[in-house]
């Protein structure tokens, strides 16, 4: 039992040591002194050129003497930081933050400063030479200090408050302790933040480009405002941040898929918030998207405001072409934006679903290529073959299906044929002929044709009989003898010839 009440006993007397600690005095012949300090306005940094600056706040600091005993000429305050500066996440260094004695209210005379002293978590640093006696009559005085934090890079870590506390000590000309501090906060304020830190991203699909015949789908179109982006920086500034976007894949329908090679997006403007477009220097070129990162906007000259919400608006351009002839239906890709700030490192991101639409008149036709009209070789390997030419038929090659009249068009997804080693024979050496299978021929004209880029109308069905409505087709594929443009050629050469059916 004894040595349990030994152990309380000490407990007791460290927890009572702690409770003086916490109260800052210090007790000198029974008589309490004190050091009490309180704050002006801070030094803040709101711009980028701000942080790249020294600044000032004068009369920030005030420390209050409160003291009970005399000392001569010779006495001193000493200053140390506890702890370099921190806003809860990142820190800056002590030694960036400055402070200088400017003047005092009351105390002794002949007391004068040792000019701006870099704070230290190390060293107490002096702050004042006195020359006049701490007496009765001017033991409760108060002294002013100048704050400066040096501007630099240092200060380009994140927004916000950044704290400290100070031990403020002042000695005697012996260097005893006549009183002490060790909890004066001080801080200064970054508003800027190139980081980005706290800044969110939103995105929406505002609408769709819908495609209702072949000349839309050939054409392409542009979609204003289809898309919107909106920043919310919260308290960052957020200077030369970066835009970017991805596809996650392609647009799809189910098992059909267009690429988004084919889809441009295009900066149209600033509907809400600050910058403007021309603060930011953005560019309306379109940007082609990919399934990688594509850049809308490179850091931007001007920062978003500080709590200031902002959106802008995309425009989608839609190439038209041959990879637009899909079922009739809604294409939806997944899109990816990301912020990031100068030093290009993501701050945030947004995911949004963008899609087109087909619904196009021609998708109530059907056009079939059968017999195996979906592939075509043309075979050289005689003299004869140049000398005569060559000719594949395709009997019954291809069936239409359709309840008004309409006509069939041919073209090339290019000018060439094209073989091994870039080698090219051009498309308009290959000819194509479409007959009716039947003899009687119910009002259609069907022709032939030199391969071509360009359409090129191979039937016309004006459905004046309701019995041809479904209808089969030979085609015939050939050159011309004696043709120079297969002279000399050697390899195998490739091209796609695309059948498109459109109402008349």
């Amino acid at each position: 039992m004894k040595n349990i009440k030994g152990v309380n006993i000490r407990i007791s007397k460290l927890q009572l040591i702690l409770l003086v600690a916490s109260f800052l005095f210090l007790t000198i012949d029974g008589k309490a002194q004190s050091i009490n300090g309180w704050l002006g306005t801070p030094v803040t940094f709101d711009t980028s050129a701000d942080i790249l600056t020294n600044k000032t706040s004068s009369n920030y600091l005030t420390l209050q003497y409160s003291l009970n005993s005399n000392s001569q000429s010779g006495w001193t305050v000493i200053i140390q930081a506890n702890s370099n500066f921190s806003n809860g996440t990142a820190i800056i260094d002590a030694s960036f933050v400055s402070l200088s004695y400017a003047s005092s209210s009351g105390g002794p005379a002949g007391t004068t400063g040792t000019g701006y002293q870099s704070l230290s978590t190390n060293t107490a640093k002096s702050m004042i030479n006195s020359s006049g006696n701490i007496t009765g009559a001017n033991r409760n005085f108060q002294q002013l200090f100048d704050m400066r934090v040096s501007g630099g890079n240092h200060l380009n870590v994140g927004s916000g408050t950044y704290s400290t506390t100070l031990t403020v000590t002042i000695l005697d000309r012996n260097g005893a302790v006549m009183a002490t501090n060790n909890n004066i906060p001080v801080s200064f304020v970054v508003n800027y933040s190139s980081t980005c830190q706290g800044a969110t991203l939103n995105t929406y699909s505002s609408t769709q480009g819908t495609f209702t015949t072949y000349a839309e789908q050939m054409a392409g179109k542009t979609v204003t405002d289809a898309l919107s982006v909106q920043y919310s920086p919260n308290g960052a500034t957020c200077d030369e941040w970066s835009l970017h976007v991805r596809a996650a894949g392609n647009f799809t329908n189910g098992s059909q898929s267009v690429a988004p090679q084919f889809f441009s997006l295009r900066f149209n403007r600033v509907s809400t918030g600050t910058p403007t477009a021309t603060q930011i220097g953005v560019s309306n070129t379109p940007v082609v998207l990919n399934n990688t990162d594509v850049v809308l906007i490179d850091g931007s000259n001007a920062p978003f405001g500080a709590y200031v919400f902002t959106e802008h608006k995309f425009d989608m351009l839609i190439q038209g072409g041959s990879h637009l002839m899909v079922p009739n239906g809604t294409y939806t890709a997944t899109l990816i934006f990301s912020l990031y700030n100068s030093n290009n490192v993501l701050v945030s991101t947004s995911t949004v679903a963008v899609s087109f639409q087909v619904n196009s008149v021609s998708n109530s036709f059907t056009l079939e290529l059968q017999n195996s009209a979906n592939e075509i070789n043309l075979v050289f390997n005689t003299l004869e073959s140049y000398v005569n030419g060559v000719s594949v038929n395709k009997p019954r090659g291809m069936r239409v299906v359709g309840y008004q009249p309409y006509q069939v068009l041919i073209k090339t997804s290019g000018i060439n044929l094209v073989g091994s080693e870039s080698n090219t024979i051009p498309v308009a050496a290959v000819n194509v002929q479409t007959t009716k299978y039947t003899s009687s021929s119910g009002g259609i004209s069907t022709f032939s044709r030199a391969l071509s880029t360009a359409d090129q109308v191979i039937v016309t069905n004006p459905m004046v009989d309701y019995t041809q409505q479904v209808v089969e087709y030979d085609l015939r594929y050939y050159t011309a003898a004696n043709d120079s443009r297969l002279s000399g050629k050697t390899g195998t050469f490739n091209t796609t010839v695309l059948f498109v059916i459109i109402p008349q």
